[in-house]
């Protein structure tokens, strides 16, 4: 075999360095494949041996090894990769492949961390001059060429200004009642540590925004996600913002059309390509306006006092209105030092710097006069990768409680080396992250950067776990413990405080989790993967999630990875990629097998057949279905009464969310029994719930509602004794429809009321699938209580919220509305 180690070009193999995306590695594994002269078919014979002789019990398909070397692929099955490179040019060179992957995985995923708020960034109450560029902003003119969108981009150098003026724009049309609609979003264009915004996450941010549920979204391309958002923009005042947009596009696809919507766009490129745009290019601040930002911030009688001295203290810093206003807050700050005392400092350090950049020297200048404990703070808060960061992180960070380093923070923000982009969040601006970052790096010792570092994975993972333990408490036996303790964590004490603190914290915790990845710490991106896992799941952060259980493949952790992989299929058959789902899991049963996990095995063993049946591959799923099986009894026979099924039995999915297909309803029931055994045995309360649920749903449709009652009750005290509300919805539906298969006195009020508490029940939790299931079964108790008004109205509701899902029960609820005089499709 010729060696792998040697030289790039033709007398070497190929080298994946310098792939930059998951096509450009395809294109290299084929030229691999072209340079060792071996067919498709060879490389799978190799592959196939070679696993054999390892003892490998998974031998992959022909179909799966040519579909390595096919584009088009989000992602490859990095492990048979790494077989075929070895097969090809020996072991040496997987390695090299491997971190390839890694990094075009992680730049891409990472892309997909997105935030799109429905309010603008605090206004600065610093804010000063711009009159014309803020008129021309707010101007009600019509669409450049007349016709489409209202487009305004805001084009100029770093440091300039344009967030801010936008901002305050945007607050002000807000004000004046322009908009009732506003979506603002940072396209991440320029920063330091994040990749630039993919625009079909942030559609998908977006639409969801705009009340679309995230299983609707995910079924959606980009091209059909830009027509939604336009579709459900038209007609409406909306002001959307796209911050910090490093090309046209990213723009595009993220335009609104008719004229009731404004866009405006901020970038350092001239965006020429952008159709009907108005743009407007902000350079440095006006003699006059750099006079009005020093009399808001150093005060109207200092500057009016000596406006000679004032003057000359802009033209130093280059009029630019980020080093303006830095130097503003340091003269403001001190109130012993003239006007002439600050212009000769300036000088003095310029002079010694031989500094011609105006940030730089503002920032060194203000950053010097910072007392030793804010200069460390400031250093410090600049390692994390958050977008930004509430004060229990930046206490993380800094390594002190949250009670000192709060004046840090008003210290830093007084001085505009930070900014508040909302109550109690703090950010840099991207030129001073870096220069903050380049003082860590120069005054800090790389061991005290990681103890830094260190610090916030750890906060991380412990606020983390506390708040999913209210989020979902019944799977805390699950989860990976808390890890040490930490200073100190916000209070969540209960589901809806523990969502908020999620919610607010998501793009943060996994960006972190994201950088620790490529950082030397995949081990707390493992531990991530595993503790935010439900949270995403039922949120449908779906691109969220594939990024965090994609990076956490790489955790040292060999049962985290396992879980890791699981997650990664239970997504990817989330978002409607079955056979990528059958792979991960197919990788997953295998890892679980190698630390003889057979808990793990079975779950991925069940989830498996769940997507066969799914597919109609009714033997394949009977096969995996058999074997997860097979596994509960074995658990069961050796009595280890340890281990937990949890949330991985035979039947994962929630009651009611999809269709199950059995040859017979008594197969399906036996399979039932035999789990609710071993759930019994080992005393798995969620397990137990979610099997009793199943086979009341199968005993009703079975014709057997007296049976399916018992079934169902239990399982609902069960879900409210563990707080599994989402199972708690389900099973309310369940039993709102066995009850009107049920005859008897009070059998249709019972319905009504079951039907009733689903529908505010999953109005609260946002299941949208759920809360139109409840109001279809509505539907059904009203018509039959012969208030057709009422049932039209509830088939209505129903029929709506489907339609929103893309769900087939869309077609069945029209055509019950048809005949009432309601929506037929």
């Amino acid at each position: 075999m010729r060696d792998a180690e040697g030289v790039r070009g033709p007398a070497g193999p190929p080298d994946p360095g310098s792939a930059r995306s998951m096509d450009e590695l395809v294109a290299c594994l084929r030229a691999l494949r072209g340079w060792a002269g071996a067919s498709e078919r060879e490389v799978h014979r190799r592959v196939t041996r070679a696993r054999r002789a390892r003892g490998v019990p998974e031998v992959p398909s022909y179909d799966t090894v040519h579909r390595c070397f096919q584009p088009g692929r989000a992602r490859l099955n990095v492990d048979l990769v790494e077989d075929i490179v070895r097969a090809l040019v020996g072991g040496d060179a997987a390695g090299r492949w491997r971190g390839a992957h890694a990094r075009i995985v992680g730049a891409v995923t990472g892309a997909g961390v997105v935030t799109v708020a429905d309010v603008p960034p605090t206004d600065l109450p610093s804010f000063s001059g711009r009159r014309t560029e803020l008129d021309l902003l707010l101007g009600d003119g019509p669409p450049a060429g007349g016709a489409g969108t209202r487009l305004r981009v805001v084009e100029g150098m770093a440091g300039v200004g344009k967030t801010a003026l936008v901002a305050r724009a945007a607050h002000v049309l807000r004000r004046r009642g322009r908009f009732d609609l506003t979506l603002w979003a940072d396209l991440n264009g320029y920063a330091p540590d994040l990749p630039p915004a993919d625009p079909f996450a942030v559609l998908d941010a977006a639409l969801r925004r705009l009340g679309m549920s995230a299983d609707r979204v995910r079924l959606l391309n980009g091209p059909e996600r830009s027509r939604e958002f336009r579709r459900r923009l038209a007609g409406r005042r909306a002001l959307v913002v796209l911050d910090n947009a490093g090309d046209e596009e990213q723009v595009r696809p993220l335009l609104p059309e008719g004229p009731g919507c404004l866009t405006l766009v901020t970038s350092r490129h001239s965006l020429a390509g952008l159709p009907g745009a108005r743009r407007l290019r902000l350079d440095v601040f006006s003699p006059s306006d750099a006079m009005e930002l020093l009399r808001r911030a150093a005060g109207p009688e200092r500057v009016s006092a000596d406006p000679g001295t004032a003057a000359r203290i802009a033209e130093a810093v280059g009029h630019l209105p980020l080093a303006l206003g830095v130097v503003a807050g340091r003269i403001a700050g001190r109130s012993g030092w003239t006007l002439a005392d600050h212009l000769e400092q300036l000088h003095d350090r310029r002079e010694r710097l031989r500094c011609e950049d105006g940030v730089e020297l503002a920032l060194r200048l203000s950053y010097d006069s910072l007392g030793p404990a804010c200069r460390r703070a400031f250093r410090l808060l600049a390692l994390g990768p958050r977008p930004d960061l509430d004060e229990f992180a930046a206490a993380a960070l800094i390594g002190e409680p949250p009670s000192e380093v709060r004046p840090l923070l008003r210290t830093l923000l007084a001085a505009n080396l930070l900014r508040e982009p909302a109550p109690g969040r703090f950010a840099f601006h991207d030129l001073v992250r870096v220069y903050a970052a380049a003082q860590a790096h120069e005054h800090d010792p790389a061991h005290a950067r990681r103890a830094a570092l260190a610090r916030l994975y750890d906060y991380d993972r412990h606020a983390a776990s506390l708040a999913m333990d209210h989020f979902a408490p019944y799977e805390r036996h699950h989860r990976p413990p808390p890890g040490p303790p930490v200073a100190a964590v916000p209070t969540v004490p209960d589901r809806v405080a523990a969502t908020r603190w999620l919610d607010a914290e998501r793009a943060g915790l996994v960006a972190t989790a994201l950088f620790a990845a490529d950082h030397g710490r995949p081990d707390h991106t493992g531990k991530m993967s595993a503790l935010l896992f439900r949270y995403l799941d039922v949120g449908g952060h779906y691109q969220d999630a594939e990024a965090l259980h994609t990076r956490a493949e790489e955790t040292p952790d060999p049962h985290d990875r396992a879980q890791a992989l699981a997650r990664l299929g239970a997504v990817r058959w989330r978002l409607g990629r079955d056979l990528e789902a059958i792979e991960d899991f197919g990788r997953a049963l295998a890892a679980f097998r190698e630390i003889g996990d057979r808990v793990g095995a079975g779950w991925v063993l069940g989830n498996t057949g769940e997507i066969h049946q799914y597919l109609g591959n009714t033997a394949e799923a009977r096969e995996h279905f058999g074997q997860a099986l097979a596994i509960a009894l074995e658990l069961r026979a050796r009595h280890e009464e340890d281990d937990k099924l949890g949330d991985r039995g035979v039947m994962y999915e929630p009651l009611g969310r999809y269709p199950k297909r059995y040859t017979h309803p008594r197969e399906a029931l036996e399979m039932g029994r035999e789990l609710l055994s071993v759930a019994r045995r080992i005393g798995d309360r969620v397990s137990e719930g979610q099997v009793l649920g199943s086979m009341g749903s199968i005993l009703r449709q079975d014709g057997r509602p007296a049976e399916a009652l018992d079934h169902l009750r239990q399982a609902l005290t069960i879900a409210r004794g563990i707080g599994h509300h989402v199972a708690e919805v389900a099973l309310l539906n369940e039993l709102g429809a066995t009850w009107r298969a049920l005859d008897g006195e009070g059998t249709a009020g019972r319905a009504l009321d079951s039907y009733r508490d689903a529908a505010a029940r999953a109005h609260d939790l946002g299941d949208r699938y759920e809360r139109a299931r409840a109001h279809d079964g509505l539907g059904h108790c009203l018509l039959a209580a012969g208030d057709e008004r009422a049932a039209r109205e509830e088939w209505a509701r129903a029929h709506a919220l489907f339609t929103e899902l893309g769900t087939p029960e869309a077609d069945t609820v029209a055509r019950r509305l048809g005949p009432l005089g309601g929506t037929q499709v």
